[in-house]
């Protein structure tokens, strides 16, 4: 099951004043317009606030809640029955929690990076006892001082996804010939290509304000207004704006280029040799996800035995299978299937990370500005 990174980075400010805009422009045409949730995944479930400690109720992406292989394992190893429910959005996963006042009955969720913080900011988070967490000397220690949660204090990051280029092979060399190495090969070659760009505004300004050699996180309205105008000159090759609804165009050929999500992308490149992912070498937005436990959590014991049992490398290997990302876990590495340990992309080097940027958490006055633009680019507006 592919998981659409949508909303994985749209935070609670923009999406309070998007969201019915976009809803608008969607029956336009100009945006890509989401399956609806399945049942596993409506946030209208309900779980008990208060349980015994055989079950571990899980709230997160649907990889990690409803891998069955992972989730036997688990009871298997310590008598522990999981449940798991998966969200769409962290959005919808933050108002659950903050609406249950720390009895929404979950006591593992998968937050993305810049949610922990925000989490973390609101009270939301319980502290990790690491004395529970032996298997934690499995992630490699880089990972456990990225800026949102330095020191691994409320949250273990498990995943690496990326933002890259998705490209039809035999499309691409028919038409332009050589292949993208970097994101100014969409402007190099806008007149030749068909491409799609993702519906996410901080994703697709924050690309073109990394082109620009802006940070994706600026504030600043003249440098946001210059990556505007910079996609602008993109237009006459913007098929639309989609995260999700590109894979059979693309693999058609009816598409020659997307901006995709690693995972999305992988996956789809390991089903079709004619499709490719690559990592921009001059730099892309990078990102994880976490586990982490929620406030009022009514099993914290198992909660931890859990994060234990998600860190060994055997495990953490077949989740990386199950959604096509990196692993932030160094020994399960090898241990991954070769189809995708062979995927140069999957993990970006050091070379590449440091050219790579975070997309954090804004200000909702900063986030206004981007919302202006971004509705000035997709409606077409001058």
């Amino acid at each position: 099951m592919l998981i659409s990174r949508r909303k994985f980075l749209r935070q609670t400010a923009y999406a309070t004043s998007a969201i019915a805009s976009a809803s608008t422009l969607a029956a336009c045409g100009i945006f890509d317009q989401s399956p609806p949730t399945s049942d596993a995944g409506s946030e209208d479930v309900t779980r008990p606030a208060t349980q015994d400690k055989k079950t571990l109720y899980l709230y997160g992406w649907a990889t990690y809640v409803n891998n069955q292989e992972v989730l036997e394992g688990f009871t298997k190893e310590t008598g522990i029955k999981v449940v798991g429910d998966a969200y769409d959005a962290n959005e919808v996963m933050l108002a659950k929690l903050e609406t249950s006042n720390g009895r929404s009955g979950y006591s593992i969720i998968y937050p993305s990076d810049y949610m922990v913080s925000q989490m973390r900011d609101k009270k939301l988070l319980t502290p990790l006892n690491k004395k529970l967490l032996p298997n934690l000397t499995n992630i490699a220690t880089n990972y456990l001082e990225l800026p949102h949660d330095r020191g691994a204090v409320f949250s273990i990051p498990v995943s690496l996804g990326t933002t890259g280029i998705a490209y039809n092979v035999e499309a691409v060399k028919s038409i332009v010939g050589e292949e993208p190495t970097d994101w100014s090969y969409l402007w190099q070659h806008k007149n030749k290509l068909r491409i799609t760009l993702v519906n996410d505004p901080r994703e697709v300004i924050g690309m073109a304000l990394h082109t620009l050699s802006y940070s994706y996180n600026s504030k600043e309205e003249s440098q946001i207004e210059h990556a505007f105008q910079k996609l602008r000159e993109l237009m006459p090759a913007i098929a639309n704006f989609s995260t999700d609804a590109w894979r059979d165009p693309l693999a058609s050929g009816d598409l020659m280029m997307c901006m995709a999500f690693s995972g999305d992308a992988i996956s789809l490149s390991r089903q079709n040799p004619n499709v490719k992912y690559v990592l921009p070498n001059n730099g892309t937005s990078i990102w994880t996800d976490t586990i982490a436990i929620p406030r009022g959590a009514p099993n914290i014991e198992g909660a931890h035995a859990w994060i234990n049992y998600v860190m060994k490398p055997e495990i953490a290997a077949k989740i990386s299978d199950a959604n096509s990302f990196g692993t932030t876990n160094k020994l399960a590495k090898s241990l991954i299937p070769d189809d995708l340990k062979a995927i140069k992309a999957l993990e970006p080097s050091e070379t590449i990370i440091a050219k790579c940027d975070r997309i954090t958490k804004l200000d909702p006055e900063a986030l206004q500005i981007y919302d202006g633009f971004w509705t000035r680019l997709t409606t077409g507006l001058g």
